[in-house]
């Protein structure tokens, strides 16, 4: 209960501030005939503190730069491959600056992963592969414009002039001072609760690192035992079930069918090509996203959740694990949780499946001034890796210009 819980709070917290914003600013736009002036509650949530992903993706920067400064863990960093230093990580054969480097980031932030929520995959410090690859991309980053501590401090200003904006343009309304007034308490509070959305979360997940780290231990002692095959094995048990084996001292049979059963069923659902936008719980499955234009049915568009418009390069990742984004493509996925975040860090422009304007891709793609457009349907199958793309986070509209 510690999500829905901590969840509740913090959305109970800002959601009437970001209300606020977005109905004067839209008052605003129409008094004004100045469509742009509804946008501005969106670029109010740029840059904002306390956010504990933002937060993880510049120590991994931080990491990064460190290990570009020092000529042996640069150069190893430059010659072998994410899994090669995976390998030497966990080995402890990187150069000392690179080793000590890692393992002060993975002390934070080892139990975060894909699909992290799921206590049974895998954790950053089991698999450091992933990091080390992102560690790479953020090597590739020569432009000093788009370190990503530059980029989210021109966010964090960006947010200022917007606010100032609005409240500019609110002053020009009816009941404008109080208006003004309204406006510029509202943005100090969004901005002071906004970024905590992501703490229950990462409290859980730190929490699930914790019992997972226990399980694989009693499963690896199980396994020794002979009563087991696999130590994961365990993540395929409810809790009443763990809580019998604690009791009984032993597994029975009748369990092993059921971790069978239930990998054969995981397996069958990590086959889907495609994240159902909604999943009832008798089974049916709903994949449509937002309906193109009458006439235009071959148009993409989706919800547009931070403003902006880019050109560049399509990108289709279906795994971040192993994925390489070069800097200023286009990121087009299914959907992102928090192991995808540093590949914003890199991203010209973002695109997903599902997703919606609070959801972890576009709060965090507002944060870095990413223009990004979710409920894309097909995105990742209708999008080709290679073609150039224009997209829209303000209109939501995404145009292939060639490819």
């Amino acid at each position: 209960m510690v999500i829905p819980q901590g969840v509740v709070a913090v959305v109970a917290g800002m959601a009437p501030f970001f209300g606020i914003l977005q109905r004067f600013s839209a008052q605003a736009a129409q008094v004004l005939d100045d469509p742009a002036l509804k946008l501005l509650p969106l670029e109010i949530a740029r840059g904002l503190p306390h956010n504990v992903t933002t937060e993880m993706d510049l120590i991994l920067w931080d990491t990064a730069k460190a290990i570009a400064a020092d000529t042996a863990s640069a150069q190893m960093f430059n010659t072998l491959n994410p899994a090669e230093l995976s390998t030497k990580y966990q080995n402890e054969q990187l150069p000392k600056i690179a080793q000590e480097a890692v393992t002060a980031f993975m002390k934070q932030y080892g139990m975060r992963g894909l699909g992290e929520i799921d206590i049974g995959r895998l954790r950053w410090r089991e698999n450091p592969t992933h990091v080390m690859q992102v560690v790479q991309s953020y090597l590739k980053i020569e432009d000093p414009e788009k370190a990503p501590d530059v980029v989210f401090a021109k966010g964090a200003k960006a947010a200022e002039k917007a606010a100032q904006r609005l409240i500019n343009a609110v002053q020009k309304t009816k009941h404008g001072r109080l208006k003004a007034k309204a406006v510029r308490w509202a943005v100090t509070r969004y901005r002071a609760v906004a970024g905590l959305r992501e703490a229950p979360k990462f409290f859980a997940i730190r929490m699930m690192g914790i019992i997972r780290q226990g399980l694989l231990k009693s499963g690896e002692d199980f396994v020794a035992a002979g009563l087991l095959e696999q130590a994961d094995d365990l993540f395929f048990l409810k809790i009443d079930e763990l809580e019998e084996i604690k009791t009984e001292k032993t597994i029975p049979d009748t369990f092993k069918t059921l971790v069978d059963e239930r990998r054969a069923a995981r397996a069958v659902e990590m086959r889907r090509k495609q994240i159902p936008r909604l999943l009832l719980n008798d089974g049916r499955a709903f994949y449509e996203g937002m309906r193109a234009p009458v006439g235009d049915e071959d148009a993409l568009v989706g919800d547009p959740v931070s403003p902006g418009v880019v050109e560049g390069k399509v990108r289709v990742i279906l795994d971040p694990h192993g994925a390489e984004l070069f800097p200023g493509e286009i990121l087009v996925c299914p959907g992102t949780d928090p192991a995808w975040t540093p590949l914003f860090l890199a991203a010209g422009g973002l695109v997903m499946e599902v997703g919606g304007m609070m959801t972890h891709g576009s709060v965090v793609a507002r944060e870095y001034g990413i223009p990004a457009v979710v409920g894309v349907n097909q995105a990742t199958t209708r999008l080709k890796t290679g073609q150039r793309v224009r997209v829209s986070g303000s209109s939501g509209q995404i145009e292939v210009l060639e490819g």
